[in-house]
């Protein structure tokens, strides 16, 4: 994986539109016509930010939360069974996305570091070296406002990436 991620606030009312519609249809297309509250890009940094929060491994569910709901833990709308490998949809819901943002809140660059380079190399298939470490933080950090206001009014958050 290592395509381009981002994360989308909304309210019930719109994830609730989501859910009704397809598993197929659940692509870029319908999510960029969707009324987002706010939304905030993470680019390619959201691998290495998962595999970081849970211990190096690229997978669904919600082990080791609430870092792991940074990203790929939650509901899975889209991306987890044959045929929707091009494109993942995962819902956080106001509870775990109050979590992420206290999470992120305490989370220092140092303790960052510590989990980005735990990451197994291996697993990761990308150089491992202090441009990538910094271009990773800089994306979750960034992320740390999106995750307040969405905290803070209540909102559902969507993670998306195109395969």
């Amino acid at each position: 994986m290592g395509c381009l991620g981002g994360f989308r606030a909304i309210t019930k009312e719109e994830l609730d539109k989501l859910r009704a519609v397809p598993r197929t249809d659940r692509v870029p297309d319908y999510l960029d016509e969707m009324d987002t509250v706010d939304i905030c890009d993470v680019d390619k940094s959201w691998d290495a930010i998962h595999r970081a929060l849970t211990d190096s491994r690229l997978e669904y569910g919600d082990k080791n939360a609430p870092g792991c709901w940074v990203i790929l833990g939650g509901e899975v709308l889209r991306g987890d069974r044959e045929g929707e490998e091009d494109y993942i949809v995962i819902c956080k819901s106001p509870d775990q996305v109050k979590q992420v943002d206290q999470f992120l809140q305490v989370l220092t660059e140092e303790k960052f570091r510590e989990l980005y380079f735990s990451i197994d190399p291996e697993e990761y298939e990308y150089p491992m070296d202090e441009e990538d470490f910094e271009y990773t933080w800089e994306c979750l950090s960034d992320s740390r406002p999106f995750w307040h206001n969405a905290a803070e009014k209540g909102l559902w958050v969507l993670f998306d990436v195109d395969q």
